[in-house]
């Protein structure tokens, strides 16, 4: 039996191809499937992208071409877990939805042995996730916002509460306006807000619960922000977004946004992707509900 404070590390096949591997952490009685991917011939790379897959989803099926193309652009090694919950145990908070009941140690595991493995930077991770992915990293980002670069969350069924241990973990919450998890997505935004949460909103219109390429457009474009190669091919202009019609101004402009409505965008690359989609008022939306 494993003890709960140690873990295993399962070899099922070393090396897939010359960049992918597939290997397993076991944990608190968690056995995790993990695939990893860094480009082929490179270096130590500069960081690690965490891709958390839907409802009890293949983590291999999230290692795609588009995924990868950033990953190299970027200097990311790519991690996938194939995380399992039996019945309704996350409804129940006792999945793996929830990083405390095990799964955020498997998680922590799974970023030292890429370390290990690639000689990567770990420390702080940038994650994505959909749907039960979405509960996941938001999850852990609260239960470890030190080992939290920035994260995705992209349409979770419901919420935990935002706490001030957010304040300083840039993320980028989305949803589809045609999603039935709009509104607690909405507002687990706002409440975030409240806190001075540094993050970004972002909804579609006729999106209901599905991975479209104008999310992957906006959420790749976030992340680059945080994997500091933007910085360093250009000077970054923050710009405010007025969530009502997604449009940005200058700093000088900022007065003219309500501040209910008023988020800051950290560069103005990721402002062009963001403006890219007329947008309904939030209120409007839930009066069509």
């Amino acid at each position: 039996m494993i003890k709960e404070t140690a873990y295993t590390l399962i070899l099922l096949c070393c090396v897939l191809s010359a960049a992918e591997e597939q290997w397993a952490i076991s944990s608190h009685g968690l056995n995790v499937p993990f695939r990893s991917w860094q480009t082929e011939g490179a270096k130590a790379s500069t960081g690690v992208l965490v891709l958390v897959p839907g409802y009890n989803g293949d983590g291999a099926k999230m290692l795609d071409a588009r995924w990868k193309e950033f990953a190299t652009k970027n200097g990311l090694v790519l991690l996938a877990p194939t995380f399992h919950a039996e019945g309704k145990e996350n409804n129940e908070g006792k999945g793996y939805y929830y990083p405390e009941q095990g799964s955020g140690e498997v998680m922590e595991k799974a970023l030292q042995e890429v370390r290990k493995r690639t000689g990567a930077e770990t420390d702080k991770a940038l994650l994505f996730g959909f749907s039960a992915g979405a509960h996941f990293v938001h999850r852990f980002a609260l239960w470890r916002p030190q080992r939290v670069k920035a994260f995705v969350a992209y349409s979770a069924g419901w919420w935990s509460e935002p706490t001030a241990r957010l304040r300083n973990v840039p993320a980028l919450i989305l949803c589809g306006e045609a999603d039935q998890r709009y509104a607690a997505t909405w507002e687990f935004f706002k409440k975030g807000q409240r806190l001075k949460c540094p993050w970004v909103w972002r909804s579609y219109t006729g999106t209901g619960h599905e991975l479209t390429p104008a999310v992957r457009d906006m959420a790749e474009i976030f992340l680059a922000h945080y994997t500091g190669r933007e910085e360093q091919a250009g000077m970054p202009v923050s710009r405010y977004g007025d969530v009502q019609t997604y449009r940005s101004v200058g700093p000088a402009e900022r007065e003219s946004i309500p501040e209910e409505f008023r988020i800051e965008l950290p560069s103005k690359a990721v402002a062009d992707v963001w403006e890219k989609e007329e947008a309904t008022k939030p209120e409007e939306k839930f009066n069509r509900r």
